[in-house]
């Protein structure tokens, strides 16, 4: 499946760094305090907020009504945490048309796991992101098959000859919707990121998430133009909302880009009448740091070593436990039999510098590991059950 540069799917960070903001909508963040969040001013569908732990990219999903029809705009970033996708989709069952955007035929309805061809350069230079920033592909998470969905968006026949009657190249387009001047003030008071060592501390991807909804969020210039990619496609979308509100759909949805959101906005409040009622934010991507955990530097190895420590322990904590009948196991006491000495490679202490434990519990005898992270009955816990028979 041959999909359109304009469908902005996930990128290779390392080939197209000046392209990020145009493909996954390069948005200022929305003021924390704003004077009136449902007044006719333009503003912004997609925000990154900062935390202790990291922050989170969130989308806005506003709503409109005109007469008895009401409108929902979804705001999409198109690479993204799975669940966001996933909810996106529940909702969406309620709705009687939910028009959503794709520069291709309309018949052409992506689904997970659809068969897909070696595409378009964009595609190619956007098949790394997900693997990198531990995102997921829009069109590899959500199935454009459900009865309700309707395609608002240009054909690639369309898309094409729009962009040769207004002289502009796929990469001119894309460029032009992330133009803006960097806000030097506020990128001064961000916390810098050193890459580096976040990889080696185990929070490079969380830290890229945080770099990447930076970037993201940063503030843009309006074009100074119109522009095929945003107006063009926006006039496409808005003409079919016309066709579903005459006939007769009254409650309505549309799934598109944050980019496009802030100028389709404007063109429903001042040209189409429709009406603001109601807004929230839906997490995009989790940045907290909180949220992947450390990859430990030789833990494959510590394992082992903890394993064939267990293995040892509790061939001696069964061998004294038959000799032994009756009594109560403990390592001092395994200890003094064994002259002074715990069997394994640091005399009762395992490779991540803690106690072995022995446990008997209603005659069952046990030596546990605590693992990576130093808790009892998690899930990281190795132990050995010893015979005692």
């Amino acid at each position: 499946v041959r999909l359109s540069s304009a469908c902005m799917r996930p990128f290779d960070i390392a080939a197209a760094i000046a392209v990020i903001a145009s493909l996954l909508v390069a948005q200022s963040p929305a003021p924390s305090e704003q004077k009136d969040a449902l007044a006719g001013e333009p503003r912004q569908f997609m925000r990154f907020v900062e935390d202790d732990d990291g922050g989170l990219l969130q989308i806005l999903v506003a709503n409109y009504k005109s007469g008895e029809a009401k409108l929902t705009l979804f705001g999409c970033v198109h690479v993204a945490d799975r669940q966001f996708y996933e909810g996106m989709q529940q909702r969406f069952k309620a709705y009687d048309a939910l028009l959503y955007e794709l520069v291709a035929e309309p018949d052409l309805r992506p689904y997970p796991d659809m068969p897909r061809g070696g595409g378009h350069w964009i595609s190619v230079v956007q098949g790394g992101m997900g693997s990198g920033l531990a995102l997921h592909e829009q069109f590899a998470c959500m199935d454009y098959r459900m009865d309700n969905f309707v395609h608002a968006d240009m054909t690639t026949t369309e898309w094409s000859e729009a962009l040769d009657e207004a002289g502009k190249s796929e990469l001119g387009e894309l460029f032009s919707i992330g133009s803006g001047d960097v806000d030097r003030d506020e990128e001064a008071e961000q916390k810098p990121i050193d890459l580096v060592k976040a990889f080696r501390s185990g929070q490079g991807v969380s830290q890229l998430r945080i770099m990447m909804g930076r970037l993201l969020c940063t503030p843009e210039g309006a074009p100074k133009q119109p522009t095929v990619i945003i107006h063009g496609r926006n006039e496409r979308c808005l003409a079919v909302l016309k066709e579903q509100v005459a006939a007769g759909k009254k409650r309505l949805g549309i799934f598109y880009g944050a980019a496009h959101l802030k100028d389709m906005e404007q063109r429903l409040l001042k040209d189409l009448g429709w009406v603001k009622t109601s807004e929230e934010w839906v997490t995009a991507w989790d940045c907290h740091h909180s949220s992947f955990p450390k990859v430990e530097r030789g833990l494959k190895r510590k394992i082992y070593r903890a394993r064939r420590d267990l293995s040892k322990l509790g061939d001696a904590v069964g061998d004294w436990c038959r000799t032994h009948e009756g009594q109560q196991p403990s390592f001092e006491k395994l200890r003094a039999a064994l002259d002074g000495k715990l069997p394994g490679r640091a005399d009762g202490k395992d490779p991540w510098g803690r106690e072995y434990r022995l446990e008997s519990v209603d005659g069952e005898v046990a030596v546990r590991c605590l693992g990576s992270d130093g808790k009892a009955r998690t899930d990281d816990d190795l132990v050995r059950a010893v015979e005692t028979l």
